[in-house]
């Protein structure tokens, strides 16, 4: 059974072994260890040198090797014969995701440990060592079929992780030779990069620090060109927080949640990109301004169609459209379109085509209105962000008015170049006063966010200068893009929520409903352990609500296959949240607990709660770990327990709270 990939940075194979697997193979007789020959090996793509014996064969995987006596021992699963794996990390790359504590081999170990103890591995205790100019730290490791060593070395820009493994009954046998190949490793210095090519995008600068309500900024003025927008505009966002961004310089830019730039795509097949919206099945629709026309895209970033140019035929755009597009819930996409009219004066109206681009209908506008964006609810109904008036207009899907929301004494208010709406129906808009505002679906101002720049001055951050585009993303953030001369960037808010005006819209509007941002708690689904004490105390009691009366040892939790250890328990959730916090129900010894990390949906670990190992001031125990509402959804989540002072730790339930 293989080890699955808990942490991204670990081990590309941690372990390697079976449930039950064959017995080992009679080793042959070879040759002292100190009569091997060894033979210097370069392996330029991570950065080491090793000495190895003849013979031995060794493989590359992105930043990962393996090493083994033959090309059998190379290729197998089972731990037979030994099987060395080593695998190097940018010591910033670490610091990035886990903080400064990081870059001490402590931390790292008690990472790539806890991997190892969740297969059902025993780590003894840790030892100092120095190879070369690296120091680190190493630690014996012993399982039901193979034992084996652990190095971990830090040298102050990368992190070399050195997993060595026979089968048990040859361990002993086998350590000199390993021992001497380890012992020979040479970390080497880094190199000169090599230039990003400028026509590959490069990760934007992100600002973590703001006033409240602000989350992150991406871009600005700072880093490499190829890092820098051109022009930010229109926004989408999948219902895993997925940020989809139309930029005038290279088409599309994807973003993780938390602002890693994931891929740009369409940068050939779009010359302006001023829009991008979300079809439901995934399908991306981007308003090329560039070619007056409308290019889908899968959501893998595939081109699969474009449809509309200039022209007067009814399924072609003025000059100056489309530059703003929406999709219904049916999948038909809604573009603003403006041509001269009979009169000879332009006018707006709405087209709308098939998922396919075929064209459905055209819909006249009230020759009032001249819009600036558009988007459509789940039941059909539009809604226009009327800049010039200062209103937002609701429109029926036969283009008729059914309401309009603003102030003809203080138009400024809901002047706003770019709008969106939430599945519950909830509009947000950016307005060119600086502020992001919210409204309920009867047009009450439900929340505010965001803050004017200085004219002339680039925007602080959580400062708007000019807005381009606008999207509520799932777990309550919002996307903003905004411009400002050679100033380009894209702003993540939490807005502020007035609790009165919203409870009196809802109150007063029984059908609009609340936007969703309440959190909800759920129990684990499913549980793994590092070991448990058999046969009662399996993972499975943390499975479900507490059922663990008062403080007592119980076989309805989990616990250890023995006291005095080190061990882990990885839990897992059935419905994904941005988590704002964990509760964990200890019912024997509590206290035990030195490490916590939140699993998102990509698998990548997060710590959220350290402590020394300590009695807690009560049994029962619920430990109570609140966090800042994550960016990515979370699905999981990793406990260590250090119970190496004897204690005998027992955990009932772990509650996972988050935002759906």
């Amino acid at each position: 059974m293989r080890l699955p990939v808990l942490i991204a940075f670990l081990l590309t194979s941690l372990i390697a072994a079976c449930a039950a697997p064959p017995p080992p193979t009679p080793a042959p007789v070879t040759p002292s260890p100190t009569a091997v020959v060894l033979n210097e090996v370069m392996f330029t793509e991570l950065g080491v040198r090793l000495l190895l014996p003849d013979g031995w064969q060794s493989r590359v995987e992105g930043s990962a090797l393996r090493i083994a006596p033959d090309a059998a021992a190379l290729a197998t699963s089972v731990i037979n014969a030994p099987v060395i794996a080593l695998d190097t990390t940018p010591l910033a790359a670490l610091t990035a995701q886990y903080g400064p504590a990081a870059a001490n081999p402590e931390t790292v170990f008690e990472l790539a440990s806890s991997a190892i103890q969740s297969a059902g591995y025993t780590i003894a205790p840790t030892q100092a060592v120095q190879i070369g100019a690296t120091q680190g730290l190493a630690a014996d490791l012993s399982g039901p079929a193979s034992a084996g060593r652990l190095w971990v070395l830090v040298d102050g820009m990368r992190v070399v992780r050195v997993l060595a493994q026979a089968a048990a009954a040859d361990w002993e046998a086998e350590q000199p030779i390993i021992e001497r190949i380890v012992a020979s490793l040479e970390v080497l210095p880094l190199p000169t990069p090599t230039p990003t090519p400028v026509d590959v995008a490069a990760q934007p600068q992100i600002v973590r620090s703001g006033p409240p309500g602000f989350v992150l900024r991406l871009g600005g003025r700072s880093g490499p060109a190829n890092s820098r927008f051109v022009a930010v505009r229109g926004l989408a966002a999948a219902p895993d927080g997925t940020l989809y961004l139309a930029e005038s310089g290279r088409g599309i830019w994807v973003f993780a949640p938390d602002g890693t730039l994931r891929t740009t795509f369409g940068a050939d097949e779009l010359l302006d990109a001023y829009d991008v919206a979300l079809g439901p099945n995934g399908d991306l629709y981007v308003a090329d301004y560039g070619r007056n026309a409308i290019v889908r895209f899968s959501a893998d970033g595939a081109f699969r169609g474009r449809w509309g140019g200039h022209g007067d035929a009814p399924d072609q755009f003025g000059l100056s459209a489309p530059q703003r597009i929406a999709v219904g819930a049916d999948g038909s996409v809604y573009a603003l379109d403006t041509r001269p009219g009979p009169d000879g004066l332009a006018a707006s109206s709405i087209v709308r085509f098939s998922a396919e681009g075929r064209l459905l209908e055209r819909i006249a506008l009230p020759p009032d209105l001249a819009p600036a964006d558009v988007v459509v609810d789940r039941s059909g109904a539009i809604y226009l962000a009327e800049s010039f008036a200062g209103a937002i207009v609701k429109l029926a899907p036969d283009g008729s008015v059914l309401a309009r929301w603003g102030d003809p004494a203080n138009p400024a208010q809901l002047a706003a170049p770019v709008l969106d709406i939430d599945r519950a129906g909830y509009l947000y808009l950016a307005t060119y006063a600086g502020t992001i505002l919210r409204l309920a679906p009867d047009g009450t101002i439900v929340a505010r966010g965001g803050a004017p720049a200085a004219p002339g001055s680039i925007p602080n951050p959580g400062e708007l200068s000019l807005p381009n585009g606008i999207v509520a993303a799932p777990g309550g953030v919002v996307w903003v893009s905004d411009n400002s001369g050679e100033y380009s960037a894209v702003t993540a808010f939490r807005l502020q929520t007035d609790a009165d005006a919203l409870a009196t819209t809802i109150a007063l509007t029984p059908v609009a409903e609340a936007p969703p941002s309440e959190t909800v708690q759920q129990w684990v689904a499913s549980a793994t352990a590092s070991s448990f004490y058999a046969p009662d105390y399996d993972p499975s009691g943390v499975v479900g609500p507490p059922d663990v009366p008062e403080c007592q040892d119980s076989p309805n939790a989990w616990a250890p296959a023995t006291p005095g250890s080190r061990e882990t328990l990885t839990v897992s959730f059935a419905d994904p949240v941005f988590a704002t916090g964990l509760i964990i129900y200890q019912n024997h010894q509590p206290g035990s607990i030195t490490l916590v990390e939140l699993i998102d949906e990509q698998g990548t670990a997060k710590v959220v709660y350290r402590a020394e190992p300590a009695p807690a001031p009560e049994c029962p125990f619920a430990l109570t770990i609140a966090v800042e509402q994550t960016l990515t959804r979370i699905v999981g989540a990793r406990i260590t327990l250090d119970q190496r002072d004897g204690s005998w730790s027992e955990i009932d339930a772990v509650a996972l709270i988050g935002v759906p």
